[in-house]
C-alpha cells in the first residue's frame, strides 16, 4: 500500500515521496526519492534553507522507514543508498544554511554512511564540500583545506570538472581563512581552469557552480584575506552574473557580499546600492546565514554613518521585521 504523506515547511505542506509501506521497493520508488531530493535542491536555490532543514530530515526518516519495512534486490539497494545519501547531504546543507551547525553535521554523518554503503565517491565529495564550507564559517580554515583535499583525492579519476572547480574553491577559501594568500590564489586559478572545461550539463545539486559561483568564492576569499577592493571587484562580477530569477538565494548572497566588501573598501555609495538590492530580495529569501551577514552590514553602516546610511537602516528594519 502506498500513501501520500506531507511535511510542514516554509509555511506550506510539502509532499513526501510516495513509497510502499510494505512489500517490495523498485527502481520507480527510487526515482521518486530522487525527484523529491531534486525538489528540495530547487527550493533551496530559490529561497534558502530556513524552514526546509526539518522537511529534509522528515524526508530521510520517511525513506528509511520504507527501507526497514520493505524488501528490495541488490540493484535497488545500491540505488537506494545513493538516493537517501543525497537526500541526507541536502538536509545537511539546508541545516547549515539555517545556521543549525550540529544538525548539519548529524545529517552529513548519515549521508557519509550511505555514500560508503553505496560506494559513491562523488556523493562523498558533495558531503565534504558542504563540511569544508561550514568549517570556514566556524573559523577552521586548515580543517576546511584538509576536508576539501580529501574530497579531491576520493574522486581523482574520473571527476566532473564542475565538481573539481567547486572543491578547489573550498580549498582556496580554507587557505584564505588561514591567511595563506599565495596558496589561496593557486587554488582559485585551478578552480577557474576546471570550470572552463566543464560540460554544460551537471547534476541538479551541482548546477549552481558556474562562473557566478566561482566569482562569489573569489570575493569571499579576498574578503577573508582583508583585500577589500579585490573582494568588491569579484563580488560585483558575481552579482552581475547570478540570475536572480533562477537562484534568488545566491543572488541575495551576491548583493550582500558586494555591500559589505564595498563598505570595507570605502565605497559607501555602491555598498548601499547593493544593500538595497539585497533588501528587494529579502522577503522571498530564507537563508539565515546570509540574512545574518546583511544584519552585520546594517550595524556597520550605522556605525560608519555614511550619507544615506540612516535611510538604509530604517528600510532594513521595516523589511526584516
Amino acid at each position: 500500500m502506498k500513501r501520500r504523506n506531507f511535511a510542514l515547511g516554509i509555511g506550506a505542506f510539502v509532499a513526501l515521496p510516495v513509497l510502499p509501506e510494505a512489500g517490495r521497493i523498485g527502481m520507480n520508488d527510487v526515482a521518486r526519492v530522487r525527484q523529491a531530493e531534486g525538489h528540495l535542491v530547487k527550493l533551496d536555490a530559490d529561497r534558502g534553507g530556513a524552514g526546509l532543514a526539518a522537511v529534509a530530515g522528515r524526508y530521510v526518516e520517511h525513506v528509511e522507514r520504507a527501507m526497514r519495512h520493505c524488501s528490495y534486490g541488490s540493484r535497488v539497494q545500491s540505488a537506494l543508498y545513493h538516493a537517501v545519501g543525497e537526500m541526507s547531504a541536502q538536509a545537511g546543507w539546508l541545516a547549515y544554511d539555517s545556521q543549525q551547525h550540529q544538525e548539519a553535521r548529524g545529517h552529513w554523518r548519515t549521508a557519509l554512511q550511505y555514500a560508503r554503503l553505496g560506494k559513491t565517491p562523488e556523493l562523498e565529495a558533495r558531503i565534504w564540500s558542504g563540511m569544508a564550507r561550514q568549517a570556514v564559517d566556524l573559523g577552521h580554515g586548515t580543517e576546511a583545506v584538509g576536508i576539501a583535499r580529501a574530497a579531491l583525492d576520493a574522486t581523482r579519476r574520473p571527476r566532473n570538472p564542475r565538481l573539481s572547480a567547486l572543491l578547489h574553491t573550498r580549498v582556496a577559501l580554507g587557505h584564505a581563512a588561514a591567511g595563506q594568500s599565495g596558496r589561496c590564489g593557486q587554488s582559485l586559478n585551478r578552480a577557474e581552469r576546471e570550470l572552463d572545461r566543464a560540460p554544460a550539463e551537471a547534476p541538479p545539486w551541482l548546477a549552481f557552480c558556474g562562473h557566478d559561483e566561482v566569482a562569489a568564492q573569489v570575493a569571499l576569499c579576498h574578503y577573508e584575506l582583508g583585500d577589500h577592493p579585490r573582494a568588491q571587484q569579484a563580488a560585483r562580477r558575481a552579482a552581475e552574473l547570478t540570475p536572480p530569477e533562477e537562484r534568488r538565494r545566491n543572488s541575495f548572497a551576491s548583493h550582500v557580499n558586494l555591500a559589505r566588501s564595498s563598505l570595507r573598501a570605502g565605497d559607501a555609495d555602491e555598498a548601499l546600492t547593493a544593500g538595497h538590492r539585497a533588501l528587494n530580495l529579502l522577503p522571498d529569501v530564507r537563508s539565515q546565514r546570509w540574512v545574518h551577514q546583511l544584519d552585520l552590514f546594517r550595524r556597520e553602516v550605522e556605525t560608519r554613518n555614511p550619507a544615506g546610511g540612516a535611510d538604509f537602516a530604517e528600510r532594513y528594519r521595516m523589511v526584516a521585521a
